[in-house]
């Protein structure tokens, strides 16, 4: 019988679970899965960032070159005087969309030179400073418009969304416990004072259930009275894994320990309902926690470039991702055979111009997103 299986509590003969047991054997079977879950998506999303790096990215590099030379040909075409005053027009809108993903995204310092010629002689660098104090200004403005509260450079970086959302976060505590203490400033009623009691002592409950099984863990496994050495060994490691358990409240892997190391299931603990309640709360707790690290899992896979979802783009079994893997990177090369076709056709003053007669300059739209 496997440790998760002896987990879960079984129906005895002529009699049914109760409500909080078979609650008890839900969380445990799904923190199980999540935590299983979170595990495949790890090790899921090493292969997939390892992939991206040795076969993906090498590609995109070459479909920047190529973006580049592409540029340098409507570049030259712009200088020529057989192109007219619109089309040499299209041609700098179409360069002005390109250059700064060169210089920014792809690293392409080179092309500072043409982002000035373009943009009526702006130094890209002094642009780039220009937009930070904008989005920063932009920042501030949101923030105190829509929660109150002042953000301080000399207190956090304005570049890190983390440490925003951190401030922002510890300042709206602030706030209420401050809007908090204003309330307990007048008398309590005696109902106000049972409710609080009675939280009180509901906290004291839920930390005395999980002790109870970390004390009993530490009783049985603690090293230091142990003679022998070998045994000694043992014990220290097992108490390392009992200890981060317990300082984790991960209460799944507490009653695994206990059940696994004394050999044992879940029905000869012999948990009370009084017991089992208390437990129900933990374990309700862990599979909300396992739930948002999944989905913190989820969000870090969104790729930094694109916005995809990296494990809706290359994820699933071995044979699935090496399909995705395998079609992304024909797509790749196949856009990069078509551009390779396009830099030689434009080149052609005639084709450049057959070109520009379609091509529509977009209208500039602006926006500000934080932690693009």
């Amino acid at each position: 019988m496997s440790t998760f299986n002896s987990l879960v509590l079984t129906q005895k003969k002529e009699k049914n679970l109760t409500k909080l047991q078979k609650q008890f054997n839900a969380y445990i079977i799904k923190i199980n899965e999540l935590k299983e879950q979170l595990i495949k998506n790890e090790e899921q999303l090493l292969v997939i960032h390892t992939r991206i790096k040795t076969e993906i990215i090498p590609l995109q590099q070459k479909v920047n070159d190529k973006v580049g030379e592409l540029v340098y040909v409507f570049d030259k075409h712009y200088d020529d005087s057989y192109f007219k005053k619109k089309e040499k027009e299209k041609i700098k809108d179409y360069i002005m969309s390109k250059v700064e993903d060169l210089i920014e995204m792809a690293g392409k310092d080179e092309f500072k030179v043409l982002y000035e010629k373009y943009f009526d002689g702006e130094s890209y660098d002094n642009a780039v400073v220009e937009d930070e104090i904008l989005r920063k200004e932009s920042l501030k403005e949101m923030v105190s418009s829509v929660f109150g509260i002042e953000l301080d450079e000399s207190e956090i970086d304005l570049n890190d969304p983390e440490q925003v959302q951190e401030f922002i976060d510890k300042k709206m505590d602030e706030q209420f416990t401050f809007r908090q203490t204003k309330k307990t400033e007048k008398p309590k009623s005696q109902k106000q004072i049972d409710k609080e009691e009675k939280i009180k002592q509901e906290a004291k409950n839920i930390s005395k259930a999980a002790r109870s099984i970390y004390t009993d863990l530490v009783k049985a496994f603690h090293p230091d009275r142990e003679q022998d050495e070998n045994e000694r060994n043992r014990k220290t490691e097992i108490m390392k894994q009992i200890t981060q358990a317990y300082e984790k409240d991960d209460l799944f892997e507490l009653l695994r320990l206990k059940i696994s190391l004394q050999n044992t299931d879940a029905d000869s603990l012999k948990i009370a309902d009084a017991e089992l309640k208390y437990y129900n709360k933990i374990l309700k707790e862990q599979v909300n926690e396992l739930e948002t690290r999944i989905w913190q899992q989820t969000y870090n896979a969104l790729s930094p470039n694109g916005g995809y979802n990296m494990f809706a783009k290359f994820g699933g079994e071995p044979r699935v991702m090496k399909t995705r893997f395998t079609k992304e990177i024909n797509h790749i090369k196949q856009s990069l055979k078509i551009m390779d076709e396009n830099i030689a056709n434009l080149k052609v003053k005639e084709n450049m111009r057959a070109f520009l007669k379609n091509y529509q300059i977009q209208e500039e739209e602006y926006f500000w997103e934080w932690g693009e």
